[in-house]
């Protein structure tokens, strides 16, 4: 239990760095447009669901002496209700603009603290609901377009998400 509350708590630290980094930019580093979102779907509970925006952002850091990215995917539905990936990557060191299509573990797997995971977070009505397993296959990362894509999947007593998928969805990287 101690073990799962230190990761816990650096994974929270990586998230409120995340949240007060997050700006709203219309143009890339290099002065360019944006580019435009793909898609973000999702079954929950047996109903169909789209997200009509999008915040996904990259950071690069250490954590612990790892070097490593979490990206956050944050997709908001059409009632307000936000979904957020969080993808921690430590196979491919904090080098590069993208994360690795390696394996993802979810955050309660996790043994060593070395391993790729990922865990999912729902805020409704502003209240946050944390899940913790389930399954996430991140199949492409364009790290020269800032583009992932991949499916996923997760639920317990009273939710239910099935179907999921995120196509061409851009991100920001934050320094």
């Amino acid at each position: 239990m101690k073990t799962f509350f230190s990761k816990f708590s650096v994974i929270a630290l990586f998230a409120i760095v995340a949240v007060s980094a997050c700006k709203d930019d219309d143009d890339d580093k290099g002065g360019m447009k944006a580019c435009q979102n793909g898609a973000f779907t999702a079954n929950i509970n047996g109903q169909s669901t789209s997200a009509t925006s999008f915040n996904n952002t990259l950071l690069k850091g250490n954590s612990g002496g790892s070097a490593g990215k979490r990206m956050d995917i944050r997709a908001t539905d059409g009632s307000g209700r936000q979904l957020i990936i969080t993808i921690s990557d430590l196979s491919s060191g904090s080098s590069g603009d993208g994360v690795s299509t390696d394996p993802y573990i979810p955050f309660d797997d996790i043994t060593t603290g070395t391993e790729n995971s990922f865990m999912f977070t729902i805020i409704e009505n502003n209240v946050s609901y944390t899940y913790i397993d389930g399954a996430l296959d991140v199949t492409s990362c364009d790290a020269s377009s800032k583009q992932v894509s991949g499916t996923f999947s997760f639920s317990d007593e009273d939710l239910q998400v099935t179907n999921g998928t995120f196509t061409n969805m851009c991100y920001t990287i934050l320094q």
